[in-house]
């Protein structure tokens, strides 16, 4: 459904009337008689309105549409990010509830083993695990929050379905890298996600834009309260749209850009017809992940030489999230030791020191190396440590 230029925008009524208005809206003749798997963002186990997760009531409404529509199957799935059990955030997210009101099967995506599909002409890879359970499905509708990511932006309908990917292989596309003569510009993160948007795009997507998340999203970020919704049964097009609702502009989102370059798609939002006219009036300004970072600890020592807001962000939520850990890490000067960026020279760092990224591999011999374009930081965690951490706090996916 890439060539429908229909996009329907939402706002002010909450988050099941957004969304079930915004769906009811579309042509969906198509859902009939169909078995239909819903894939909204329940990554982690957080309560709804915090702007982690995709709100019950968003899910509620999309899931009274289609069985107006006739839809023969409506199912909810999902694959967590590592150390969480996903039963445990449907519960948590108010998911369980929705399911059992309207009797829908809740699934588990990783149940069974994947499934392995290859990429024809992948910019950075070559296959991909995907969970076997999307594949059961007529049509998988892609329900995203309107979420800012430090890494790639944002995080909407076409990025939600990494969710789609298999266990770790959610981790593995933080930690690819370009071979020699096949170098992009990008993050390999957002070639990744172009690459699998050419094999696993929803055919349709509705973004519950009740309360997203800005700032250091997917995880680390301030709940806003937008109270939009968009819907369209081109996948591209609710993504451009969606930019613009959180006051971004697509061209700079870089997976989006990729996307629109590999498949020939418009990534002007004026491409597309869009209703009501004037949705522009109800956009809100989504703060994005900072450019910069001012480090507070004193007890922790920071090299940044020509890095990537990626990396700086990654450094942020890590110390957010393990800096009362790392008391035994120290160096002798008494401080966390931590290096970003290309630009950083082997003189000017101490021994021990943390290397966060790809771009610090040719210092590797003066410290402890994290690879990753960029990292996640329980890997960051882990390699200094050497142990998992205890999963019960959010985590970038």
């Amino acid at each position: 459904m890439l060539k429908d230029k229909r996009v329907i925008v939402t706002h002010g009524k909450g988050p099941f009337h957004n969304v079930k208005e915004a769906l009811s809206k579309l042509d969906l003749k198509i859902i009939k008689n169909k078995s239909i798997l819903i894939k909204p963002n329940i990554g982690r186990k957080a309560a709804a309105e915090k702007g982690i997760n995709t709100h019950p009531q968003a899910v509620a409404g999309v899931i009274e549409v289609l069985k107006d529509n006739g839809a023969k199957k409506i199912a909810i799935g999902e694959s967590p990010i590592l150390g969480v059990k996903i039963h445990e955030a449907f519960k948590i997210s108010g998911i369980e509830e929705i399911s059992k009101k309207y009797n829908c099967d809740l699934i588990d995506l990783d149940y069974v083993q994947p499934i392995i599909k290859i990429i024809p002409n992948g910019r950075i890879l070559e296959s991909t695990k995907i969970c076997a359970p999307v594949f059961d499905f007529d049509i998988l509708l892609s329900l995203p929050v309107a979420k800012t990511h430090m890494h790639t932006g944002v995080t909407l309908g076409i990025k939600n379905m990494k969710g789609c990917l298999y266990k770790r292989e959610k981790v593995r596309y933080h930690q690819l890298e370009y071979l020699d003569g096949k170098e992009y510009k990008e993050f390999t993160l957002d070639s990744a996600i172009s690459d699998l948007a050419t094999i696993l795009i929803p055919d349709i997507t509705v973004i519950d834009g009740f309360i997203g998340m800005e700032g250091l999203g997917p995880s680390g970020g301030d709940p806003i309260k937008s109270n939009f919704a968009v819907a369209s049964l081109n996948p591209f097009a609710a993504d451009i749209i969606g930019c613009i609702m959180m006051g971004i502009e697509p061209k700079n989102i870089s997976h989006l850009r990729i996307i629109s370059e590999r498949l020939n798609l418009d990534i002007a939002p004026e491409k597309y017809d869009v209703f009501p006219n004037d949705y522009k009036n109800y956009s809100i300004k989504y703060q994005t992940s900072p450019k910069k970072i001012s480090i507070e600890y004193p007890d922790v020592k920071l090299y940044d030489k020509e890095s990537c807001s990626a990396c700086l962000s990654t450094v942020m939520l890590f110390l957010k999230r393990f800096k009362t850990d790392m008391s035994q890490y120290l160096l002798d000067d008494k401080k966390l030791h931590l290096a970003i960026g290309k630009g950083i020279l082997e003189n000017e760092i101490r021994e021990g020191t943390i290397l966060v990224g790809n771009c610090t591999r040719h210092i590797t011999n003066k410290g402890i190396f994290v690879p990753g374009c960029p990292p996640v930081c329980t890997q960051i965690y882990k390699k200094i440590t050497g142990k998992e951490p205890v999963e019960n706090e959010p985590e970038n996916k």
